[in-house]
């Protein structure tokens, strides 16, 4: 599957931004289940690591609907290889031009690590508004992420959740 290098500091147009926490709530889960179903082909892109199990979960199912989806590596592009769970689907739907691969990383980045995806993270944040955060948990640092998108002046949306009350009172707004 073709992959490239990330646009830098340009904004990908009419995309929306998806993060989620590694451990989230079932009510939570549900929701953005219902929101990745609802995607068809003509939704704005979807833009974001897909590295948690949510994540993965939303991707899954956006590549399912044919909706698209731009996957933000955090490692370089070059000798990456799809997840076997996802891999048919990536590859096929980057042949159908409803998925792309980037990566903000020089060859050198053959890994992921920590620090790669956090530095992942923050690029997504230069290149997409709204921002969806479906869970972040208090302290942890999709919700350091949460705060930093706030801070930029992005549009920070979530899911109605008594889970999500402390996004909602830094600012989210409901999805």
């Amino acid at each position: 599957m073709p992959t490239e290098a990330a646009p830098s500091l340009r904004r990908i147009s009419e995309s929306i931004t998806f993060f989620c926490s590694q451990f989230c709530p079932g009510d939570v889960i549900v929701k953005a289940r219902d929101w990745a179903n609802s995607r068809t082909p003509a939704s704005a892109p979807e833009i974001g690591g897909f590295h948690t199990p949510v994540e993965r979960d939303v991707l899954r199912i956006l590549l399912r609907g044919q909706a698209p989806a731009i996957v933000m590596l955090a490692r370089a592009a070059e000798g990456w290889r799809a997840p076997k769970p996802l891999g048919v689907a990536i590859r096929e739907a980057g042949a159908a031009g409803r998925a792309r691969i980037l990566s903000p990383f020089p060859a050198t980045q053959r890994r992921t690590t920590v620090a790669s995806a956090a530095r992942r993270n923050r690029h997504i944040l230069t290149l997409a508004d709204p921002i969806l955060i479906a869970h972040a948990s208090p302290g942890g640092k999709t919700e350091a992420l949460a705060k930093e998108a706030l801070a930029r002046g992005l549009t920070l949306l979530t899911f109605p959740s008594p889970h999500n009350a402390h996004l909602i009172a830094l600012g989210a707004e409901l999805a």
